[in-house]
């Protein structure tokens, strides 16, 4: 397989999306510190993916019911309704099966078997590592999205 770096920069991952793909994929980013929001935002429109942000758990199953996204990372401690507890209503209640990566400053022991428990896909602590991020991101969508394409 080619290897595919990010727009300036030095990630390099084996899978490829192709940016006609990427147009029409879209995350949502669900992360209440203002700051945080704009450090993703930033990230995922330099690696030419579309993006929404919602402040909170209860937001973010609002913009699940009026728009459909191929993936979300999510903060685990916010108000209102907290990251688990989202990603439990999104997989039991919503019934989605997209991938959902948490993002948390807790990397406790447990905690990441406890995200996967009430329903993340996979763990990535915080203070966020961009290689990290943009290569779980990409092994994700191409999993569900490229692949879906090929089909």
């Amino acid at each position: 397989m080619k290897k595919q770096a990010a727009q300036n920069s030095e990630i390099v991952t084996d899978r490829v999306i192709p940016q006609s793909l990427k147009d029409k994929i879209k995350i949502l980013v669900v992360e209440d510190n203002r700051l945080n929001q704009k450090l993703a935002g930033f990230m995922l429109k330099e690696w030419g993916f579309k993006y929404d942000i919602s402040a909170n758990g209860k937001k973010a199953l609002e913009a699940l019911k009026s728009n459909t996204y191929d993936l979300i990372l999510m903060d685990i401690q916010m108000p209102e309704m907290n990251g688990t507890e989202t990603a439990e209503y999104i997989r039991k209640k919503l019934k989605l099966g997209l991938p959902i990566i948490a993002m948390t400053a807790h990397a406790m022991p447990g905690e990441k078997e406890k995200c996967l428990e009430m329903g993340m896909t996979d763990f990535i602590t915080k203070p966020i590592n961009e290689i990290e991020l943009y290569n779980l991101i990409t092994n994700y969508l191409f999993s569900s999205v490229v692949k879906t394409e090929e089909i």
